[in-house]
């Protein structure tokens, strides 16, 4: 076993490391029966120090579909295998203290999807900031981050549904005994509608119940599991989604 003071479940955004994730994710999504999507992303990290405290950290998603949801592309809801868009993201982080770290940056997701249903068929821009605080009265490695999102579409196909989303994560992450950790709202899962509803919605609001259970392997491998479903489902994002995850430090 490692020392304990090395010990981190590398969820946490500070300090930023070089990262590489598979995840596996199955997500049923309304309102037609065809809506399985199973979800294969590959996922790379990578920072760079900039001085001060502070690190500029790069990401690459690039998912991979095997779903059966219908579109002009996919009429008979059969199930198809293609690439999703990918999306890029760079993201300033400055670690004040030990305790209290902040950042601001972007995402960009590109209309690469091989077929209509594995994508949303236009540009998409997310600037975003979060900031975290360590709360090691709790248990030492315990931290609460909030990061928010806003997701606006532009450009891509004239025939393809806009986008303007507020997305939240306010994760509460707290360590256990022998490098286990539970995390509450672990991804932007909270959503808010400011477009135009669509068919289908009663309201603008989207709240899960989002829960993640993972264990530290070793320094440098980490294995999760998160799981969640509808709470508040005015404006419907998924039934139920199921995300398994392997990461690897270096």
């Amino acid at each position: 076993m490692w020392a304990k003071e090395e010990v981190s479940n590398r969820y946490d955004f500070t300090p930023p490391l070089t990262r590489f994730d598979v995840r596996f994710q199955y997500q049923n999504s309304p309102p037609s029966d065809n809506d399985s999507g199973y979800i294969t992303t590959l996922r790379i990290d990578k920072p760079f120090r900039l001085g001060n405290a502070w690190s500029l950290v790069t990401r690459l998603d690039l998912p991979f579909f095997v779903t059966d949801a219908m579109s002009t592309d996919n009429p008979n809801g059969n199930y198809e295998f293609g690439l999703g868009d990918v999306l890029v993201q760079g993201l300033f982080i400055n670690t004040l203290t030990q305790r209290f770290a902040w950042g601001f940056g972007t995402q960009l997701i590109f209309p690469t999807a091989t077929q209509d249903q594995m994508g949303s068929g236009k540009y998409q821009v997310l600037p975003n900031a979060v900031f975290r605080l360590t709360i090691p009265e709790i248990t030492k490695g315990s931290w609460f981050a909030l990061l928010g999102r806003y997701d606006v579409s532009f450009a891509g196909y004239e025939d393809r549904a806009e986008k303007k989303e507020i997305q939240l994560a306010p994760t509460f992450n707290i360590s256990l005994p022998q490098s286990w950790f539970v995390a509450l709202y672990p991804s932007s899962d909270i959503r808010y509608n400011l477009g135009e509803q669509r068919p289908g919605d009663t309201g603008r609001l989207f709240v899960p119940f989002d829960f993640m259970v993972g264990k530290m392997l070793s320094p440098s491998i980490i294995g999760s599991v998160e799981v969640s479903f509808p709470i508040i489902n005015e404006y419907q994002v998924y039934d139920f989604k199921i995300e398994g995850r392997i990461g690897f430090f270096f």
